[in-house]
């Protein structure tokens, strides 16, 4: 006999019955908790406005570092999340980390933004390129605040010889939800007509980094790197 559920409550194989909620448990009427409600994701901060929710599971990861333009790319956002508890919460601020901004040749590019879902939950943005070593891959973002679960981010990486002709070493970090865009190399048989990367970086990867033998006098001086992805925070709201 198979389980069935009716108006007056639960059959069960054995052909007992239940038909009044369970304290603390799973009941019969709209009251029940654990139901998914919703789901908002945010690629950019504003605010969230609570649907009803007494309980959400808020995943985020910060923005990445830029890369550099000396073969050097930015670090990934790190990545966190968790449970938490709503009950009587209207609205809670959202903020989601930027992506740094690049940097030409081998000088120190930016760092990204911290994503957060209010005081509940942040996690760091990666390191930009050169900020942690000269000539090196900026560090994965590894801060987090009210975290159940992080990750750190991958770090970018530096150059490997002394004009970088290595397909490695042009590759920002990948972050918890992929990796960042590619990126051309500037040179004269291109006319110097590439400027940046190549689609886009998953959220919160770090920057490509640029290659280069000698100075590029182009409208950005000489090659430069690529912004890093900006963060995302998403959240699950339950009854």
């Amino acid at each position: 006999m198979a389980v069935t559920l009716g108006s007056s409550g639960i059959t069960y194989s054995d052909g007992s019955s239940q038909t009044s909620r369970n304290t603390d448990g799973i009941g019969l009427n709209g009251t029940d908790r654990g139901d998914l409600i919703d789901i908002a994701c945010f690629t950019n901060s504003g605010t969230w406005t609570n649907p009803g929710a007494t309980m959400v599971h808020v995943k985020l990861i910060g923005g990445g570092g830029g890369g550099a333009g000396y073969c050097e790319g930015g670090g990934a956002g790190g990545y966190a999340e968790g449970f938490y508890n709503v009950t009587g919460v209207g609205s809670v601020a959202v903020t989601v980390g930027g992506g740094g901004s690049y940097a030409a040749y081998y000088a120190a590019a930016g760092n990204g933004g911290t994503s957060s879902f209010g005081g509940y939950l942040s996690a760091s943005g990666g390191y930009g390129a050169n900020q942690n070593y000269s000539h090196s891959g900026g560090h994965g973002g590894n801060s987090f605040g009210g975290a159940q679960f992080s990750v750190q981010g991958g770090a970018g990486c530096g150059h490997i010889n002394s004009v970088g002709h290595s397909t490695a070493s042009v590759v920002g970090g990948s972050g918890y939800y992929g990796g960042p865009a590619n990126h051309i190399r500037n040179h004269g048989n291109l006319g110097w007509s590439v400027q940046h990367g190549i689609g886009n970086g998953a959220p919160g990867a770090g920057g490509a980094a640029n290659v280069t033998d000698w100075g590029y006098n182009g409208t950005r001086g000489h090659s430069a790197g690529e912004y890093g992805t900006k963060g995302m925070v998403t959240i699950y709201a339950y009854r």
